[in-house]
């Protein structure tokens, strides 16, 4: 809404014109989905569909609801900061994010029984950003815990190899369309300013606070997510491409560097990278059978998530009858 009211940049398009057009777009596929299904089934397809249109928005509103405390919080936390500053406990304000929750209890008694000069946490604080910055550069794992057992459900995880090579990144195929553009690799808030209209976002993953960049993203490209993911939701709400877990993207891809998204065949292209490149990625060597595996990911993900949904919705309905 900001970047629309500010029509000096013309960053932003009209939202109600936006909200006209996925409306259009929602009836459209509904009445074709209809008119396929004979009676019993399009009754069954009516109900299923209400519930899931009054229970979507139920997951972003208390995502953001949840959100609504962190302004307190981090302003909180930034006093309590500049306080142990003034103590000797750490070295700059933003360091209390690195300490422990007991650390931050023994020092806030210690201060409250009238202790101004307390144990320094600078060399612990300095060693957690350490690793932090190494695991940074490590791929995450599909799930957690990392068991044994539960490695025979890799093969429904969205994500595929986290070692492709070559021009062709592969993942899922989340919002349809394609588009080519500059890529902008971005890390968090910090580099929100650095985002200009038309870049496509680059991300190992999306929250709701970085809704505000779908408005100007021209595609959206994520290391982590699959089909219900919250970058996925939001770019198809905006009708934007996107390609979620490709596992590889923010390690591949340069900033600035020029990029064609198929959302539709879950791809990223290097349009930047050698030509004579061969495409090392498990799964085929061309674009055809770069499609085939990614929309057979996509579906793989889609089953998953589905039988989930129907496992929990069963516990529930039984709980209920008890």
């Amino acid at each position: 809404m900001r970047f629309f009211l500010d029509g000096s940049t013309g960053a932003g398009a009209d939202p109600h014109e936006r909200q006209r057009r996925a409306a259009a777009r929602r009836a459209e596929a509904t009445a074709a989905v209809r008119a396929r299904l004979d009676p019993l089934r399009r009754a069954v397809f009516d109900r299923l569909l209400a519930a899931a249109q009054a229970a979507a928005p139920v997951r972003e509103d208390a995502l953001a609801d949840v959100g609504l405390g962190w302004p307190l919080i981090r302003r909180m936390l930034r006093e309590l900061g500049r306080r142990l500053v003034a103590a000797g406990a750490i070295g700059a304000a933003e360091d209390v994010h690195w300490l422990r929750a007991a650390e931050l209890r023994e020092l806030v008694r210690a201060w409250d029984a009238g202790g101004r000069s307390l144990p320094d946490h600078g060399a612990a604080v300095a060693d957690r950003r350490a690793l932090w910055r190494g695991r940074r550069r490590v791929a995450p794992p599909q799930m957690l815990p990392h068991s044994t057992w539960l490695r025979m459900f890799d093969s429904m995880m969205p994500a595929p190899s986290s070692t492709q090579a070559g021009p062709v990144l592969r993942g899922v195929p989340a919002s349809a369309g394609s588009v080519t553009g500059p890529a902008r690799v971005v890390a968090g808030p910090a580099d929100f300013a650095r985002f200009v209209p038309g870049d496509v976002l680059v991300a190992t993953i999306t929250t709701p606070a970085w809704t505000p960049l779908f408005a100007r993203a021209a595609a959206v490209v994520t290391d982590i997510g699959g089909p219900l993911s919250h970058g996925s939701i939001v770019a198809r709400e905006y009708g934007i491409p996107a390609v979620l877990g490709t596992g590889v993207a923010t390690r591949r891809i340069a900033d600035g560097e020029r990029v064609h998204v198929d959302g539709g065949a879950g791809t990223v292209t290097l349009l930047d990278e050698p030509a004579g490149v061969v495409d090392a990625a498990p799964g085929g060597t061309g674009r055809a059978a770069a499609s085939v595996a990614s929309v057979a990911a996509g579906l793989a993900a889609a089953a998953a998530a589905a039988a989930v949904v129907g496992a929990v919705v069963g516990a529930v309905a039984w709980w209920r009858r008890r």
